[in-house]
């Protein structure tokens, strides 16, 4: 369904995109960092870096239309990550087994550890006002929503252990117990200001940072299992001017 959702999505972005195409002003290249703010479902630690590309276009004077797209790449940190997750089979089967064992046999030790990443494709559609403050510098205030294609992942570092008295051997291994993926695609609102520096005709020094705010919408499109409510976005790029 949130495949589905995001191909639906993109067409429309890309067919207001060709519809735009002859009034191109710029492309924007960028990497970042981005920091939530109000975090939620018990999550103690989050912090995520990114990237993307943003087409802006002429509208009216000093008025654009900006359309990105980007990838970004989220640690969690979560305080009963396992229980929160509600993962069926640990819990009615795979928890009682790692008791079960460790119990019948004091040589078996097992160590479990939970991790948890979030990927997320952002979509936006943004407004754009550009203000030649001094020479070649550009203050470039916007607003505007989008939508956030998430897909959260969460596994179990597992060390495992057995020691051989007679042997004085300790035999360990490790692997990843992975369980089932959460995914949604909550929209928000986004409000920012980039800072342009121009190097040439066509080249110019991006920088700029923004707040975004997840709309709940009655804990819809994901937003049940999303980890924050809202977030500061960070970023440096280049833009190449048209």
């Amino acid at each position: 369904m949130m495949k589905k959702n995001f191909y639906l999505i993109a067409f429309l972005f890309l067919f207001l995109a060709v519809d735009l195409s002859a009034q191109v002003h710029s492309i924007n290249l960028f990497s970042g960092y981005s920091s939530p703010l109000n975090k939620r479902l018990e999550v103690n630690r989050i912090s995520g870096f990114g990237g993307g590309a943003e087409i802006k276009f002429n509208v009216y004077e000093n008025i654009k239309i900006g359309i990105g797209l980007g990838y970004e790449l989220y640690s969690l940190g979560q305080d009963n990550a396992v229980k929160q997750w509600n993962w069926k089979f640990y819990d009615t089967r795979y928890k009682g087994n790692v008791s079960s064992d460790t119990a019948a046999d004091p040589s078996l030790n097992a160590l479990l550890n939970p991790v948890q990443k979030m990927s997320i494709i952002p979509l936006q559609l943004t407004i754009n006002y550009e203000w030649n403050v001094y020479a070649n510098i550009y203050l470039k205030p916007y607003a505007g929503g989008g939508v956030m294609f998430y897909t959260r992942k969460l596994y179990l570092e597992e060390y495992w252990s057995k020691y051989y008295a007679s042997e004085d051997y300790l035999f360990d291994y490790s692997y990843r117990n992975f369980a089932q993926d959460k995914t949604g695609n909550p929209f928000y609102l986004l409000g920012g200001l980039d800072v342009e520096y121009q190097l040439t005709d066509y080249l110019r020094l991006n920088a700029g940072g923004k707040y975004q705010q997840v709309l709940e919408i009655g804990g819809k499109y994901g937003y049940a299992n999303f980890p924050f409510e809202n977030s500061l976005n960070f970023k440096i790029g280049l833009t190449f001017l048209y």
